[in-house]
Formats: C-alpha cells, sequence, structure tokens
C-alpha cells in the first residue's frame, strides 16, 4: 500500500489543464481502488474547479466521483482568500489554511505520504 496525495493546481479555464486535472482525478480514483491511500488537495488555480466552468466536459464528473470516493482533502484556503482567488464564500470544500499561510503538507508527510503534483 502507498500514501500518495495528489495536489491539482490545474486551471479549470484552460483546455489543458482540465484535461490533465481530470487525469489526476481517475488515476486518483484507481488508485483508492487498487487499495493505496490517496487524497486530493486543491491548490493554485485548482481551488476554482469545484465552482467554475470548464471547457472539457470530462472535468467535473471526474472531480465528482473523486468527492464520491472521500479522496478531497481540502483547499487551500490562503489561495481561496478575498486577497488572492476571493472564493472562499463559494466553495463548499474544507478550506486548509488562510489569508497568511499557505498548508506545507508536514501532518501528511510525517505519515508517509508521496506528493504528487499536478
Amino acid at each position: 500500500m502507498v500514501n500518495l496525495l495528489f495536489v491539482i493546481m490545474d486551471d479549470p479555464s484552460s483546455l489543458s489543464e482540465s484535461v490533465r486535472a481530470a487525469h489526476a482525478f481517475h488515476y486518483a480514483v484507481s488508485l483508492k481502488r487498487s487499495g493505496n491511500r490517496v487524497l486530493i488537495y486543491l491548490d493554485g488555480l485548482g481551488v476554482k474547479i469545484p465552482v467554475s466552468e470548464s471547457p472539457y466536459r470530462g472535468l467535473k464528473p471526474a472531480y465528482e466521483e473523486a468527492v464520491r470516493e472521500g479522496l478531497l482533502l481540502g483547499a487551500c484556503g490562503y489561495c481561496a482568500s478575498p486577497p488572492h482567488l476571493n472564493l472562499r464564500e463559494k466553495l463548499k470544500v474544507k478550506l486548509i489554511g488562510d489569508e497568511d499561510h499557505h498548508y506545507a503538507f508536514e501532518d501528511l508527510l510525517s505519515e508517509g505520504f508521496q506528493l504528487i503534483m499536478a
């Protein structure tokens, strides 16, 4: 068993980045179903995925499947805050961090998680 944390930073308004994010969600779900411990964290422009339309229609279903599987750890509270993307009030996901601090994954790294940046 492997512990994996997918950090998805892709911009949902970009077709190529949306396809990349959708694949990361698919891989995460598949790896979880095969017995691995998998989490997903939305960071940077990836914070917009739950609330934005995408030119790639496969992104939203891939995201929703990952959420149904219980993989979503949360989203970056720093990136979602008013001085940055200003999505804090729109997001219905757990926000980690605040306007002054990014989450640095120390706790998950100490548990043996490997980071996969997408």
